[in-house]
């Protein structure tokens, strides 16, 4: 907002004003504005009599301002008075000192022009002799290189090697001069460069492979350092490699060689490496000297001569080794090759040569032609599909390993397969990773399809279902067991996978464990659906009670009911051979779920007894009425009815019940609907005298 104000200054308003002076001195200023925004602060009134006193100390400023500069205002005018009359006075000299300064600019422009055209000229001059100098250099450059070039043959080696070296150095320098002067040179004198210098490196290249020949380190390097200063590096290496190495490979590498080797592709690979030893030795110590480590341009015999060969020759000469086929073989061939390449990479010298070994085009071609997907997918059919297979409907007891399931063995087996040596390959480390998941995964839904898919299709009987509640326990057991053995199995996966954040691994690693951890609450939840549904069969006989009692003049009850007996023997040999299998806890959680399961229905069972003989009494009672016009005391209102002797059975029958649950270390009080149980039953007999 201060940016929209003048740089005006208003005298001072009096205090107690409704508004602020600077309003009036923005540029945006309005009226309507201001008195949309001042109309909260006063009423109208109140603004026109601010207005109208600041409008008074304005009209006093005003007025002082006038009587502070009237006198400025008066003699303005008698200043001004014949000021016209000096101007066209001044007007001629002035006009003559123009013209004046107008020949002295016209003067010095034509004497600027005039030294830029000499200077152009001299310019000119000094490039043609410099020219012709170059020229001359040409000349007699071609004429040295070929005189050199004629008498190096008829000396002796030392002397060759200097003629050599002082050719080279002739030749950088008619190359530099050619270039300079190239305007001038003639197609003569330019086939003639090109002969000395295609002559020149002829000659050093006899010499290099004559000092590698009698194995002279010094001379070879010198004539090294000579080809290198022609910017001959790549054509010398070329020359290296075919002439040198590839030579010596042609009865290495070839099929016949590999069906002649004893030790197969590694037998290879040891006699390819072994000439790094011997007849290749010179060359490989030569270019890696540390005269030739600091030229811009550097020689790399073991990468650009000796791997690009040898990839090659492999790749057209020994093409089965890359079938995949047979993984065994597959594997065996791939694993020496591999061998081989960190062999070749710790023979780099320096270090970085191993970054421009994996750069090379025949590097990224030999690892490519390795057809590790087709690999893999084999490995996946074998183990996947094995392990498939062993897969049944109902577990198989095997007792293997610490396992009780032949299934829970053959995932062990599998999952160790993944990693075992003959089998893992490093660079498929990450699908072999998720073959072991998927495993794991797998196992867990065999075994919750087996607790649930059987349980669902069990029908009521008389008799448990032991091979579900048996198979559910021991898939339980193993599955503790592999938890156990998870951290050992991790351990050796992270010590052959290639990452270093192992978290990565734990944390993939954490919905196998959950799935894992999980079937123990759908075990649980199967033994308990077996029980309750072979136990549920007892726990509708309370309906036969009051069959039992009706008419039958039976004593008191003091035993619990033929269904309890049943259901507590039951469950006690099941404990009994339980606790050899289960740990306490399990079983603990395994009870408490089965009695409130069981309780539930249980309750159910003995509301419908209770009240259906609460409503047979009141029917007969009924009854009685229409049929007695007075009330008679019947032998039953002076004794224990047969209702009542209903209700003392459910009662004794639901306290067993609880001492069935409490010797299994279950707290019936919370266990759902017990408590309701109880009181349902003890409230039908608080009433009863029993005598």
């Amino acid at each position: 907002m201060e940016n929209d104000i003048v740089e005006f200054t208003l005298p001072p308003a009096p205090r107690g004003l409704c508004f602020d002076r600077n309003d009036f001195v923005k540029t945006n200023f309005s009226v309507d504005n201001f008195l949309a925004e001042h109309q909260n602060v006063a009423s109208l009134e109140t603004m026109r009599d601010d207005l109208g006193v600041y409008l008074k100390v304005l009209r006093l400023a005003m007025i002082e301002l006038i009587n502070k500069d009237y006198a400025n205002f008066v003699n303005l005018c008698a200043t001004l008075i014949g000021f016209d009359k000096a101007i066209v006075k001044i007007q001629v000299p002035l006009g003559q000192l123009n013209e004046e300064v107008l020949n002295v600019n016209q003067s010095l422009g034509d004497a600027m022009k005039e030294l830029s055209i000499w200077l152009s000229q001299r310019h000119a001059l000094q490039k043609k002799k410099q020219l012709l100098k170059y020229y001359s250099q040409t000349i007699n450059c071609i004429k040295t290189l070929d005189s050199i070039l004629k008498d190096i043959s008829e000396k002796k080696k030392q002397e060759q090697i200097l003629l050599a070296d002082r050719a080279a150095m002739q030749y950088n320098q008619l190359k530099y001069s050619t270039m300079k002067c190239e305007s001038l040179i003639k197609s003569e004198q330019k086939i003639k460069y090109s002969e000395v210098g295609d002559k020149l490196v002829h000659v050093l290249n006899q010499l290099l492979f004559q000092f590698w020949n009698d194995n002279d380190e010094a001379n070879l390097l010198k004539v090294l350092l000579s080809l290198a200063s022609l910017d001959r590096v790549d054509e010398t290496e070329m020359l290296m490699r075919k002439q040198a190495v590839a030579p010596l490979l042609q009865d290495i590498i070839s099929e016949s060689a590999l069906q002649r080797s004893k030790n197969g592709l590694l037998g290879i690979y040891d006699r390819v490496l072994s000439l790094l030893d011997t007849k290749l030795n010179l060359f490989l110590t030569v270019t890696q000297h540390s005269k030739l480590t600091f030229l811009v341009k550097k020689f790399s015999f073991l990468v650009n001569c000796f791997w690009c060969e040898i990839e090659s020759r492999i790749e057209v000469n020994l093409a089965s080794i890359f079938a995949p086929g047979n993984p065994q073989i597959f594997y065996q061939r791939y694993s020496e090759s591999m061998q081989f390449i960190k062999k070749l990479e710790e023979r780099c010298s320096p270090k970085e040569t191993v970054r421009v070994l994996r750069n090379t085009p025949e590097y990224k071609s030999f690892q490519r032609r390795w057809n590790l997907p087709v690999y893999f997918q084999i490995r996946f059919q074998e183990i996947a599909g094995t392990f498939e297979t062993n897969l049944q409907n109902n577990p198989h007891i095997g007792n293997s390993d610490g396992f009780i399931l032949k299934e829970t063995k053959h995932c062990w087996n599998a999952l160790w397969e993944c990693w075992a040596d003959g089998t893992y390959i490093e660079a498929l480390a990450h699908k072999f990773w998720k073959l072991s998941l998927q495993l794991l995964s797998r196992y867990a839904t065999w075994a919750a399809k087996f607790c649930t898919q059987t349980n669902e299709s069990q029908l009521e009987t008389t008799s448990l279902n032991k091979v579900l509640i048996d198979g559910s326990i021991n898939i339980f057991k193993d599955t503790q067991v592999l938890l156990q053995k998870i951290p050992q199995f991790l351990t050796i996966v992270e010590a052959k996978i290639p990452i270093k954040n192992n978290d990565l691994l734990h944390h993939s690693l954490d919905s196998s464990i959950k799935l894992l951890e999980g079937l123990k609450d759908k075990i649980r939840d199967c033994i308990v659906k077996e029980l309750f549904n072979h136990f549920n069969i007892q726990l509708k006989q309370v309906s036969d009670i009051p069959r039992l009692y009706r008419k039958t003049n039976r004593s008191v009850p003091t035993k619990p009911c033929t269904y309890i007996e049943v259901v507590s023997k039951i469950l006690y040999e099941f404990h009994n051979d339980a606790t050899r299998r289960l740990d306490n806890a399990f079983l603990v959680e395994l009870y408490e779920a089965l009695f409130n399961t069981m309780t539930k229905s249980y309750y159910k069972y003995v509301e419908d007894v209770l009240t259906s003989v609460q409503k047979t009494e009141e029917s007969l009672r009924r009854l009685k009425q229409i049929r007695e016009k007075t009330p008679q005391q019947t032998n039953e209102a002076s004794g224990i009815t047969d209702g009542d002797k209903i209700r003392l059975q459910l009662n004794v029958d639901v306290a067993s019940y609880a001492k069935v649950a409490e010797g299994l270390q279950v707290n019936v009080h919370s266990v759902h609907k017990y408590t309701e149980l109880y009181r349902m039953v003890t409230e039908a007999v608080k009433n009863i005298d029993i005598k």
